[in-house]
Parts: C-alpha cells; structure tokens; sequence
C-alpha cells in the first residue's frame, strides 16, 4: 500500500482525501482549516479500510524511514511513535536520537484526533500497524491533553500490547504501571529510551 499526500487548501482537502482513500492509499493531510465533521467522516472511512488518515493539519511522519512533512532526520531504531502533537514527536524524537536510541516509525494522526469528537479513530488504527510490525519493540503515545475517556481506552490498548509503552500525554499526572504515563515530552522520552537500555543526554542547567 502506497501513501497519498495532500496539502490542498482544507475546502478541497476532504474531496481529495475521499478519492485517496477510495483507491486504498494511506494519506498524509497537512491541509488545515478540514472541518471536525469531514475530520470524523473521512477517518471513519479511514478505519474500515484499515488506512491511516494522518491528518488533517498533519505536519511530520517518518514511514518506514521516508519522511513526510516537516520530518528530522533521526536514527533508525525500535521505538514507534503515534503522536497527536508534531511539534512533540519532533522533540521525542531528537531526544531519543541524542540518547542513542531510533524509532522505527512516526505516525502523525493530526492535534485533534484524541478529541472526544474524534475518538482516536486514525491512533486506533495507528496501533494495529505497529504492533504488527517485527521493527517495533516499544510503542510510545504522544499528545497535547486528550479526552479522557479516549485516554482511558487507549491507555487500556498499550496495556495489553505485550510490549513495552510509554504515554506521553502532556499535563496528566506521571505514573507507572502496565503503560508508563508522562506529563512532559522530556519524561517521555526518557522512559522510552529506559526501555531500549539508554538514557537522555544530561542538560547543563
């Protein structure tokens, strides 16, 4: 399966979408301005193909190592990100980078897809692709603060993985259990580069 990427203004984007999605093309939307109601609808369609609809205002993704959007370039490693925040996988990622440890993709799935409007629908999906893929051996969440019933079921997914995960959900409360959760980009990235052997370069203060 191949990837379509579209950066149409967001009045044409779901039109565009809706054919890239009907031909069995994941697709990669950095168009912005989509509304919440084609948001749903499209990532609805999305998720009975088992495509991924990152976006819309996605802005970076490293797929199996080719960058899309406003990607880094970091190293090739066993941590998969799913994260509802660019700007955090970028940080996470060059954080994990600096330790040593790589990601073997980057998922974007657009700021609004943990919104109960939403419901997690493109990180569900998102999900099901990586813990699929032998490359990946820890799974890290990252987003600006969700809903927390979608929390509380993605959360409840990342513990029955088998696999070590790592929530970064930012200003929610630290805690270790079957998921470790993290209010902060850098104590998420510090978890996830624990669980591969590393740790985060010190920073002089």
């Amino acid at each position: 399966c191949t990837v379509a990427a579209v950066s149409t203004p967001g009045t044409y984007a779901p039109v565009v979408v809706e054919q890239a999605l009907r031909r069995g093309l994941h697709v990669f939307c950095f168009s912005d301005n989509v509304s919440v109601a084609d948001e749903v609808r499209l990532k609805r369609m999305a998720a009975e193909r088992n495509l991924l609809l990152m976006g819309p205002d996605c802005g970076t993704a490293i797929l199996d190592g080719t960058p899309l959007g406003f990607a880094n370039a970091v190293r090739p490693g066993p941590i998969a990100m799913i994260a509802a925040s660019g700007t955090g996988a970028q940080e996470v990622s060059c954080l994990l980078d600096a330790a040593g440890a790589g990601v073997s993709q980057i998922i974007g799935v657009g700021g609004r897809d943990l919104s109960e409007a939403v419901g997690g629908l493109t990180t569900h999906v998102a999900l099901d692709l990586v813990l699929a893929d032998p490359g990946t051996e820890v799974v890290v969440l990252v987003s600006k603060p969700p809903s927390p019933a979608v929390a509380d079921a993605l959360l409840a997914r990342l513990a029955s993985a088998g696999r070590p995960a790592v929530a970064c959900l930012l200003g929610m409360e630290d805690l270790d259990g079957a998921v470790t959760v993290r209010g902060t980009l850098e104590g998420g990235a510090a978890a996830a580069a624990a669980a591969v052997g590393r740790e985060l370069a010190s920073v002089a203060g």
